[in-house]
């Protein structure tokens, strides 16, 4: 079965309607389900989903707000759950130098630690690619690493080396599987 490490804009491109990927996005999702393709991600877009659901939701004139918010969080994090999809979760703790201490955190943080000096990227997208990277070394199958991201789609030949997989706008990669 082909499978994809999908970035958190995938997902919410999919319930975006102006979103530029959304038709793509919402295939992809739609080829998950059906199980043509196995979906990879990282545990932090279970996290990034919720945020811009929360964000996101629309607000009518005498709506409690915490209610809203709260029944949005709860959809977005239901609707990840019903795809299937392989949460990427690199075990362990590690220890990385601050100062002359040293401070302990999740092991995808220090891969995401390591790939900041050469990369330039915010803080949740080196988690992406980190998770990525961990992904393609338990799965040596996973053929893409499918972004809406601009940053990623401007630098994919130089990332796509770091992950080990090409780096696909959701456009070129449903075109690419003929979806």
């Amino acid at each position: 079965m082909r499978s994809a490490y999908l970035d958190t804009n995938v997902f919410v491109a999919s319930y975006k309607r102006d979103d530029r990927y959304h038709e793509e996005s919402s295939t992809v999702l739609r080829a998950i389900r059906q199980g043509k393709i196995k979906g990879k991600t990282s545990a932090l877009t279970i996290l990034e989903t919720a945020a811009v659901a929360s964000r996101t939701i629309q607000m009518r004139k005498g709506d409690d707000e915490k209610d809203v918010r709260r029944k949005a969080v709860g959809k977005a994090i239901l609707n990840l759950s019903k795809l299937g999809l392989y949460f990427v979760h690199m075990p362990g703790d590690s220890s990385a130098p601050t100062g002359g201490s040293r401070v302990e955190m999740p092991a995808i943080f220090q891969q995401a630690l390591i790939l900041a000096s050469g990369v330039g990227l915010r803080s949740f997208d080196l988690v992406h690619l980190a998770a990525a990277k961990y992904s393609r070394l338990e799965d040596p199958e996973l053929g893409a690493f499918v972004t809406g991201d601009a940053d990623f789609l401007r630098r994919k030949g130089e990332l796509a080396e770091i992950t080990g997989t090409p780096i696909l706008s959701p456009k070129e990669y449903v075109e690419g599987l003929g979806l």
